[in-house]
């Protein structure tokens, strides 16, 4: 008996070709065409590492939670992508929801679904976020990309994503643009080794007192945990949502080369240690706001620069220009602390300042520039009584024309002071006590492309415009 002869081959090789054209995953790799939701779900649910979904223009609104569950490779990714950038619009309640997900890219959608997040990575590890545009039209307090942990799950972490090259623009519910927290286990562990790069987040707010920062980076459970996020190469603008307009709350983390235009408050070192900032342009223009909070107390809401606390902390190479924002929104806010490490306070105290480094920052016409040891004021309960101890503040540059331009609250104990030029113009003074290791001189800045800096030093960066970040940047 024949077990095999050429009609059964041939109509198996049919069969596997009419598979292939269907896109079944024994055929390898290929572009799924879809053009409604449910082909769009059904193409998802069936993709298999290599292929590409290609969202046809038009509305997909997919009635909900869309979950997620697949593993691919670094070298054969899936990817859901739009046939034209920016036609192809998630809609409705429609969410993401990526659950142990490893290696998908999501690129070039319009997300302007009515609930968030848009997109929540769970315990998901090299997924990229690519070239979207977030413009969510909520109605209820939500982040619009989050990346979290598996609830009820202490083992599968998140880490190595990427979030860039996208836009997240007009947000005014509390919440966040993007929001990394982690997985809660005896010792909690963020999210690890994310990258959020060249990204454009414009016009958060008005004020809140609280939840609405831009991007917030972890949380008090997390501050002693160690994220290594990179936060590089995006433009902010008017980010005015919270006190903290980008805020830190793990350890680790490195915030470089960022341009941050108008924006009402800080960039906050909120909790934790260990992190750098670096080579970022902060540009008030002259900037000012104001904010009714709930005891009905007026507020003055300034552009500021970075405000700090905690251990280690880098603040090198940055560039600060026309920040009105003083005190809590100062320039670069010292703060002074409530807590030390060890002393069994809660990890959502203002720990004491600790061996910080302070160097080669360059800061024009500010009104107010230094300050060191501000104690809170009483705002909330905040009382800051601890004084920084143990830092180097060297090859700093200030120039003004108002205010002090170095001011002590409660001045920095055990501190080196070393090769740092002050230059008082108009009404402005040095400092409000003298201090070994700053001279009072002219430094002769020039500009190069509206940027000040020293002679024969110019800028290794330059502020960034909308042509370097966003969906349609290089």
């Amino acid at each position: 008996m024949r077990l095999w002869d050429h009609s059964t081959n041939d109509r198996m090789l049919s069969l596997i070709v009419a598979l292939c054209t269907m896109g079944f995953s024994a055929c390898g790799p290929t572009d799924r065409i879809v053009g409604d939701a449910l082909e769009f779900r059904t193409a998802v649910e069936n993709a298999r590492p290599g292929d590409r979904i290609v969202l046809q223009d038009g509305t997909y609104d997919l009635g909900g939670d869309f979950r997620i569950s697949t593993k691919a490779t670094a070298e054969r990714s899936i990817v859901i992508t739009a046939e034209n950038r920016g036609q192809a619009v998630i809609g409705g309640p429609t969410r993401f929801i990526l659950t142990a997900s490893e290696h998908i890219v999501i690129e070039g959608l319009a997300f302007r679904g009515t609930r968030g997040p848009a997109i929540e990575l769970q315990g998901s590890r090299h997924v990229r976020i690519t070239r979207n545009h977030f413009q969510l039209e909520e109605t209820a307090r939500s982040s619009w990309v989050m990346v979290d942990g598996i609830r009820g799950d202490t083992v599968t972490l998140s880490g190595n994503n990427r979030i860039d090259h996208n836009a997240f623009e007009k947000k005014s519910q509390l919440g966040n643009f993007i929001t990394i927290e982690g997985t809660k286990r005896s010792e909690p562990q963020v999210s690890q080794h994310d990258r959020i790069d060249h990204n454009l987040f414009a016009d958060i707010g008005p004020r809140a007192e609280n939840v609405l920062e831009a991007i917030r980076i972890g949380s008090s459970t997390y501050t002693l945990s160690s994220g290594h996020t990179v936060l590089e190469y995006n433009l902010f603008e008017r980010c005015d949502g919270d006190p903290e307009y980008v805020s830190i709350k793990s350890s680790h983390d490195t915030i470089r080369a960022n341009t941050f235009r108008e924006c009402l408050g800080t960039l906050s070192l909120r909790h934790g240690n260990g992190s750098v900032v670096e080579g970022n342009f902060i540009l008030g223009n002259g900037r000012a706001g104001s904010f009714l909070d709930s005891t009905g107390k007026t507020w003055t809401l300034g552009t500021g620069g970075v405000r700090f606390c905690g251990s280690d902390m880098t603040i090198v190479g940055n560039y600060f220009e026309g920040l009105t924002g003083t005190e809590w929104d100062a320039t670069m806010a010292v703060t002074g602390g409530d807590a030390e490490y060890g002393d069994g306070q809660p990890l959502t105290k203002h720990f004491r300042i600790r061996n910080a480094r302070i160097a080669g920052n360059l800061l024009v016409n500010n009104a107010g520039a230094m300050e060191f040891g501000y104690n809170g004021g009483g705002f909330q309960g905040n009382w800051w009584p601890m004084a920084p101890i143990d830092m180097t503040i060297e090859d700093n540059v200030i120039v003004g024309n108002k205010g002090i331009l170095i001011t002590f609250y409660n001045p920095p104990l055990q501190t080196t002071w070393a090769n740092n030029i002050v230059w008082p113009s108009g009404r402005a003074v040095a400092s409000s006590r003298p201090i070994d290791g700053v001279r009072v001189e002219d430094p002769k800045l020039v500009q190069t492309d509206g940027i000040w800096h020293l002679p024969g030093r110019p800028p290794k960066l330059r502020p960034l415009t909308h042509s370097d970040v966003g969906p349609g940047a290089p």
